[in-house]
C-alpha cells in the first residue's frame, strides 16, 4: 500500500498518521484490521457479521509501531515492519500461512522510526523507507521481483522524512516529497522507471522560502492525480492544492494563523475531498470536477475520537481510491466521505447572505451535535453489551465448574453405592470415606479459570 510518512508532533487530537490504523477489505467483503498492540507487535484481526472484532492473531511480535499493510488484486495479505532491533522484515499470506522474510538488516540493534511504507505492483512487491545519514534523511528503496529481493537503492534526500507513495490505476509507482537545494524548500515528483530499479529525474511541483510537509495524493478517473502539501512560516500555515493533469497554479484549500492540523486528500465515487483533523472536529470541502471548484469548508459528523486510518478495499460496490482516511470504530468502524449523503456541503458558486450563512452554521453544529450525541448513545450500548458478554464468560466459566464438582459426586456416590452392595456385612459397620475423596481433595478441584484454560 502506499504511504504518507512525515516526521509530526503529537498533540491532544487523537487523530495521528503515525498511530494509523490500517483496514483491509477483501472481494468478498470481509474487512482486516492490521495494528500495532503494546506488549503483543504486529497484530490483524477480522470483523463479523455483527460488527464484533475477533481476538488479535500476532504477526510478529518483535514489531514495533512502524510498519505498512496492504492487499493485492488475489485477497493475498501483505506486511512491512520494523522489529525490536532495528531491522526491516517482510510478510504475506500467499501459501495459506504467514510467512516472513527479512528484507534489510540494522547495524544500529536501536530501533527509530523509519517511516516504513508499501507498494503493490503487478510485477513487484516496492518498499520505501527513510534513514539517517550525516544528520540527514534518505529516501530509500528495495522490491522483490520473481521472488529476488533487491539490493537498496537512495532515491534523494528528504526533508523532515516527509514523502507520499502511490500507485495510480494503471499500476505505475508515483512519489512525492519535500527536499532542499540551500536556497528553497520544494515539493518533488517522481514515477518509477520501467525496469522497476529507481526513479526518473524529479519534476518540481512547487518552490518555497518556507517549510513544507503534509503531503498527500490521491487519484480519480482518467488516472489524474492530486497533491495537496503543507506551507508554514512565522505566523501563518497554509494548505496547497495542485491537480497534475492541469495547468493551473496551486491554489490555496485552508490558509489562517492556526496550525490546520493533519490534512490530506480522499477520493471516493469521483468527488475529491480535502480533509483536515483539528482539536478533536474534522473539517471537510469538496470538488466534484477535478479540483477546478471546491465547496467552503464544513465540519464532517464523523462522531468522537477520530482516528486515521489507511484504507483499501476490493468490493466491488465500492469505488474509492486506497490512501489515508479520517473515521472511528462504532460499530466495527465508520470512515468518513463512503455516506455521501449525510451531509450536503455547500457550494461556492452559491451567494449567501450573512443571516442564510449564520442559520447554515448554526445547523452544520447542531448536526455536529447531535452526531456526537448519537454516537456517545452508541458507545454507551456498545460498553453495556460488552459487559453483558462479560458476566456471560463468567457464568459460563461457573457453570463448567459445577459440572466437573457434579461429575466428581457422581462418581463418589457410585463408588460408595459399590461398597455397599458389595462389601462384607462386617466391614460396613466401619465404613469410611476413602481416602482419594477426603474433603481436602474436593476443595483441591481446579478453579474456573483453570477449567477454562483446560477446555481451550
Amino acid at each position: 500500500m502506499h504511504g504518507t510518512k512525515c516526521l509530526r508532533r503529537g498533540g491532544a487530537n487523537m487523530y495521528n498518521p503515525e498511530n494509523r490504523q490500517y483496514i483491509l477489505k477483501n472481494s468478498l467483503g470481509i474487512s482486516y484490521h492490521v495494528y500495532f498492540e503494546e506488549g503483543r507487535g504486529l497484530c490483524i484481526r477480522m470483523l463479523s457479521d455483527s460488527k464484533i472484532w475477533s481476538r488479535g492473531y500476532v504477526l510478529d511480535k518483535s514489531a514495533i509501531n512502524d510498519f505498512a499493510a496492504a492487499l493485492d488484486k488475489n485477497d493475498v495479505f501483505h506486511f512491512f515492519y520494523q522489529t525490536r532491533d532495528g531491522s526491516l522484515n517482510y510478510g504475506h499470506g500467499m501459501h495459506g500461512q504467514i510467512e516472513t522474510r527479512p528484507v534489510l538488516n540494522s547495524r544500529d540493534p536501536v530501533p527509530w522510526t523509519k517511516h516504513v511504507s508499501l507498494i503493490l505492483l503487478e510485477k513487484a512487491t516496492v518498499f520505501f523507507y527513510v534513514l539517517r545519514y550525516q544528520s540527514r534523511h534518505i529516501i530509500s528503496m528495495q522490491t522483490i521481483q520473481n521472488g529476488k529481493l533487491s539490493r537498496p537503492v537512495a532515491i534523494d534526500y528528504v526533508e523532515n522524512a516527509c514523502y507520499r507513495s502511490i500507485a495510480d490505476h494503471e499500476g505505475k509507482c508515483h512519489l512525492f516529497y519535500a527536499g532542499s537545494d540551500g536556497l528553497k524548500n520544494h515539493l518533488y515528483h517522481r514515477t518509477m522507471k520501467e525496469d522497476l530499479t529507481g526513479f526518473n529525474p524529479p519534476e518540481r511541483i512547487f518552490s518555497t522560502e518556507f517549510s513544507l510537509g503534509s503531503v498527500s495524493a490521491t487519484c480519480t478517473g482518467g488516472n489524474k492525480i492530486h497533491v495537496s502539501f503543507g506551507v508554514s512560516g512565522d505566523g501563518f500555515y497554509e494548505i496547497l492544492y495542485k491537480n497534475l493533469a492541469g495547468d493551473r497554479e496551486a491554489i490555496s484549500l485552508y490558509k489562517g494563523e492556526n496550525a490546520p492540523g493533519h490534512s490530506g486528500l480522499v477520493c471516493s465515487g469521483g468527488t475529491v475531498y480535502f480533509f483536515r483533523a483539528a482539536d478533536g472536529n474534522l473539517y471537510f470541502r469538496s470538488s466534484e470536477n477535478d479540483g477546478q471548484d471546491w465547496t467552503n469548508e464544513a465540519p464532517y459528523p464523523i462522531g468522537n475520537n477520530i482516528v486515521c486510518f489507511s484504507y483499501a478495499s476490493n468490493h466491488k460496490d465500492e469505488n474509492i481510491f486506497p490512501g489515508e482516511i479520517p473515521g472511528n470504530f462504532t460499530r466495527g468502524y465508520k470512515l468518513a466521505f463512503l455516506e455521501q449523503d449525510r451531509i450536503k456541503p455547500v457550494n461556492v458558486k452559491k451567494p449567501q447572505t450573512s443571516t442564510e450563512t449564520e442559520i447554515l452554521n448554526g445547523l452544520e453544529t447542531k448536526i455536529l451535535q447531535l452526531q456526537k450525541h448519537l454516537d456517545n448513545i452508541q458507545n454507551n450500548i456498545q460498553k453495556e453489551f460488552d459487559n453483558l458478554q462479560n458476566e456471560l464468560t463468567k457464568l459460563w466459566l461457573t457453570q463448567k465448574s459445577f459440572e466437573k464438582k457434579l461429575i466428581y459426586l457422581d462418581g463418589l456416590y457410585a463408588e460408595l453405592q459399590d461398597r455397599i452392595l458389595y462389601e462384607p456385612e462386617e466391614n460396613k459397620c466401619n465404613k469410611k470415606i476413602p481416602p482419594s475423596y477426603s474433603s481436602e481433595s474436593f476443595h483441591s478441584l481446579p478453579a474456573a479459570e483453570e477449567i477454562s484454560r483446560e477446555d481451550a
